[in-house]
C-alpha cells in the first residue's frame, strides 16, 4: 500500500509539472493587445514572420480525479512490474553479499594471518568495500530508472487519452485534480474522470486482446508445424 501511495504521489507530481509547463506556454503565446492577430519582431535572424493565434476570450477546461488512476486496469500490471524490479534489485544485492561472504571465508580468521598475509587481506578488503559501494549505487540507479519508466508509461497513457478526449469533445485543457495540490476546487460539471478512465481501460483492453490474438496465432502456427 505504501508503494502504491508513493507511485500515485510521483505520478501526480509528474502530471502537475506537465500542466504547469502547458499553462506557461499558453500565456507566452497569448497576444497582449486587443486580441487581434499580431506579428513578431521583424528583426528575427531567420526573417520569418510568425502569426500569433487570436485570443477569443474563451477556454474550455475539464479535469479528472488523480486518485482515480488507481482504478485503471493497467495498474495491477504496473504494480507487478514494480514489485518484480524491486525483487530483482534485492536478489542482485544478496548475490553480491554472498560473494563477499565467500571471500571472507577464504581468508578465515584475520587474527591468525601473518603480517604479509594481513597486508594483502587489508588491501583486498578495501577493494571489496569500494566495489560493493559502487555495486549498490548501480543497483539503486537501475531500480530508480525502472520505476521511472513504469511511471512514464502510465503518464503517457493518461496524456494520450486526455488528448484524444479533449480533441473529441472540444476541450482546451484536461487538468489533474487532487486535494491539496495546485487546483483546490473543480465543479462536478467539468469532472470527466469516468469518461477518461473508460477510454484508457478500453485502449488497454484492446492491446491485451491483440497480444492474446498474436500468441494464439503463434501457437497455432507451431502446432501446424
Amino acid at each position: 500500500m505504501e508503494n502504491k501511495g508513493n507511485s500515485l504521489a510521483k505520478i501526480s507530481l509528474g502530471i502537475n509539472v506537465v500542466l504547469i509547463i502547458a499553462v506557461i506556454i499558453l500565456f507566452v503565446k497569448m497576444p497582449s493587445g486587443s486580441g487581434g492577430n499580431e506579428l513578431v519582431d521583424g528583426n528575427d535572424s531567420t526573417d520569418a514572420v510568425t502569426q500569433l493565434l487570436p485570443d477569443d476570450g474563451s477556454m474550455k477546461i475539464c479535469y479528472f480525479q488523480a486518485d482515480s488512476l488507481n482504478n485503471l486496469d493497467m495498474m495491477a500490471e504496473l504494480e507487478l512490474l514494480g514489485e518484480q524490479a524491486q525483487k530483482d534489485a534485492e536478489a542482485k544485492m544478496r548475490g553480491k553479499e554472498n560473494e563477499i561472504k565467500r571471500w571472507q571465508e577464504k581468508w578465515g580468521d584475520p587474527s591468525k594471518l601473518l603480517p604479509s598475509e594481513l597486508r594483502t587481506y587489508q588491501e583486498e578488503a578495501m577493494k571489496q568495500e569500494q566495489e560493493i559501494g559502487m555495486f549498490q549505487q548501480q543497483v539503486q540507479m537501475e531500480l530508480a530508472m525502472s520505476q521511472e519508466d513504469l511511471m512514464l508509461k502510465l503518464i503517457t497513457r493518461v496524456s494520450d487519452a486526455s488528448k484524444t478526449f479533449a480533441e473529441a469533445n472540444g476541450y482546451d485543457f484536461v487538468l489533474s485534480y487532487q486535494k491539496g495540490q495546485n487546483v483546490y476546487y473543480g465543479s462536478p460539471r467539468f469532472d470527466v474522470t469516468d469518461q477518461l478512465l473508460e477510454l484508457i481501460n478500453a485502449e488497454y483492453l484492446k492491446n491485451q486482446e491483440s497480444i492474446t490474438d498474436g500468441e494464439n496465432a503463434a501457437e497455432a502456427l507451431d502446432a501446424g508445424e
